[in-house]
């Protein structure tokens, strides 16, 4: 459930950058909407992503016990309430949960 597709670049880039809300206009990566702030090491994803990158988070962090610090629990929460889940993810989780053995 944690494989998603990535730009190779915008993702080796990210590195292991903490997320955040950024407040700022993503422009380095041309439409793939994703802030890089090299300087602090933060990341801001696109609001079309945040939800879905906050549940895959909770997901990695229930089932194989990823640790996620308070801080980014906090953002994670708020952005899974402010992003719910779209008709598309939706949908891939229930595909997921049809496949795993009973």
């Amino acid at each position: 459930m944690n494989l998603v597709p990535a730009i190779g670049e915008v993702n080796g880039d990210r590195s292991n950058f903490t997320f955040t809300d950024l407040g700022e206009k993503p422009y380095q990566y041309g439409q793939c909407q994703m802030v890089i702030d090299f300087k602090s090491k933060k990341v801001q994803p696109s609001s079309e992503t945040r939800g879905f990158i906050a549940r895959t988070y909770f997901y990695m962090n229930k089932t194989y016990g990823v640790p996620i610090s308070k801080k980014q629990r906090k953002l994670f929460e708020v952005w899974d309430k402010q992003y719910p889940p779209s008709d598309w993810e939706k949908e891939r989780t229930s595909q997921i949960i049809a496949m795993r053995p009973h």
